[in-house]
């Protein structure tokens, strides 16, 4: 790993664990979870292979850093299993764990008859171990960072769509009303 990457790395790894609240008051690490039983429980029951998941963190100072009301996202591949990027590179996961998060959303593509193709995109990448972009790049298909990710996997409907305009791709962007992507379940506290 490079210099730079190295440095861009850590500092990503650092402020992304600190959480501000009012009063001055800082913590560093996970101090509870807004999404609670019955949040998981209804988004087993309506989540497919194929969907994608939002998640966000309240009072986490890298929430500030990223536009919208959500700063991660993932694909749900089926089997409770979630493949996204983070930090440390691609990884698949258990969709509660990636809900362990204070807010979530569910996005559904329009177009059902691609999700095969989606979720072999996605295991294509996890086999290549793809690692985070930390120069946010989104015309880089090397690396990615998280909605970067989703985008690729999906054929880039956000980059040619809602997001053409923009020099990232934000996981708010899925909640832009398009005629390609449904809204099919959201939690903000």
């Amino acid at each position: 790993m490079s210099f730079f990457r190295n440095i861009k790395k850590t500092l990503i790894d650092f402020f992304g664990n600190i959480e501000l609240y009012p009063l001055g008051i800082i913590i560093f690490g996970h101090s509870g979870y807004g999404l609670k039983g019955p949040d998981w429980r209804k988004i087993l029951e309506l989540i497919q292979p194929g969907d994608v998941v939002l998640n966000a963190h309240n009072n986490y100072l890298s929430s500030f850093f990223i536009k919208g009301d959500f700063g991660h996202v993932g694909l749900y591949v089926g089997d409770n299993q979630i493949i996204h990027v983070r930090g440390d590179g691609i990884i698949k996961e258990d969709i509660l764990t990636f809900l362990r998060a204070d807010n979530a959303a569910i996005v559904r593509c329009t177009d059902q008859s691609s999700v095969p193709t989606f979720i072999d995109k996605a295991y294509e990448q996890l086999e290549k171990k793809v690692e985070y972009d930390y120069d946010f790049d989104k015309q880089n298909s090397e690396q990615f960072y998280c909605s970067e990710f989703t985008d690729f996997c999906q054929g880039y409907l956000l980059r040619e769509g809602v997001s053409k305009e923009h020099s990232f791709i934000y996981p708010d962007d899925y909640l832009i009303p398009s005629d390609k992507h449904e809204v099919i379940w959201r939690k903000k506290i």
